[in-house]
């Protein structure tokens, strides 16, 4: 019949084998992958955009909200009066800072009284006189015999006095040499090389310059030794203390001159002591500018702060007047 051709119903619409007509059940359940540390979920702030504030943080929000806010009038007053004392004392700065007699115009001119003392030592240091010097007679210098080491020996006859050097190793923990060393004097006077007739008042600086001079010629020959030059030949005690035209004294060995040395250690000395006067006066000068310069700026704001404390101060009374009296 027709009508139960229309109203039928397939059977295998009522099997629960059916793929296709089966009851659904419930979904299954994806593997939760372990928590990661630090991860929020995605309802939670992180997710959200904003971050989470450190404990040191936290604590601080927490105390702010605690104390009351911002609003209170008596606290609004009370950082305005702070604030005022702030900016007074700029206000008294730059006053100060405008008045002829001022601290920072004293420390200028002490400034400039030092760099003028300075500037006078340097005068006086280019306009030296020569040191004194004394000529030394050509003793011949005889025997000097080289000793390849380890360790290096030098030896070598000044006169009547006979002198020797030996390096003095430095060995590392596996037997190899930390770097070339020095060499020692070890035998030799050098009070007995000085020329008998040299005054009393340069005999000291004689004999420290021909302490010097002898061991840098003994170092310089080592370094022709070791460079396989041959060593120089024909020596005598005036090769290790020409005097110096310039600035008197001697010459040692390799040309030097310690009076040059010494005044050209003090030159710089006063140089960069002049230098740092000057960069001193600069930051004062600079200092008091600021001071004057920012003053109308610091009226200004105190002007608005004090009208600021007066209308909270009016404020104030205004409410307490509104209150009940009990």
């Amino acid at each position: 019949m027709v009508w139960k051709k229309l109203f039928r119903q397939d059977d295998t619409a009522n099997r629960p084998d059916t793929p296709s007509q089966a009851e659904p059940g419930p979904p299954a359940e994806e593997p939760v992958p372990p928590p990661i540390p630090g991860a929020r979920l995605p309802g939670s702030a992180a997710a959200s955009g904003s971050r989470t504030l450190p404990p040191h943080m936290q604590r601080a929000v927490q105390e702010r909200k605690r104390t009351p806010g911002s609003t209170d009038p008596q606290q609004r007053l009370a950082r305005l009066r702070q604030q005022r004392l702030a900016i007074l004392f700029d206000v008294d700065q730059g006053e100060l800072a405008e008045e002829d007699e001022n601290p920072w115009s004293h420390r200028i001119a002490l400034l400039t009284e030092a760099m003028e003392t300075v500037n006078a030592d340097l005068a006086s240091l280019a306009a030296a006189a020569p040191a004194p010097t004394w000529p030394v007679p050509p003793v011949p210098i005889t025997g000097v015999t080289a000793t390849d080491g380890p360790p290096f020996a030098l030896s070598m006859t000044i006169g009547n006095e006979s002198f020797a050097w030996e390096e003095s190793l430095d060995w590392a923990e596996r037997g190899h040499q930390i770097s070339l060393p020095e060499l020692t004097r070890t035998q030799g006077r050098v009070e007995a090389i000085v020329p008998a007739d040299a005054p009393d008042d340069i005999r000291p600086a004689l004999t420290a310059h021909l302490a010097q001079s002898v061991d840098a010629f003994a170092a310089d020959l080592r370094e022709h030794r070791l460079n396989g030059d041959p060593l120089p030949a024909r020596l005598t005690l005036t090769d290790l203390a020409k005097p110096s035209p310039r600035v008197g004294g001697w010459l040692d060995w390799a040309g030097r001159s310690a009076v040059q040395a010494v005044r050209a250690a003090e030159e710089l000395r006063l140089r960069r002591e002049r230098d740092r006067l000057l960069s001193e006066r600069s930051r004062e000068a600079e200092e008091r500018h600021r001071l004057v310069e920012r003053l109308p700026i610091a009226r200004r704001r105190l002007a608005d702060v004090d009208a600021e404390i007066a209308a909270a101060e009016a404020s104030l009374a205004q409410e307490s007047s509104r209150k009940p009296a009990r």
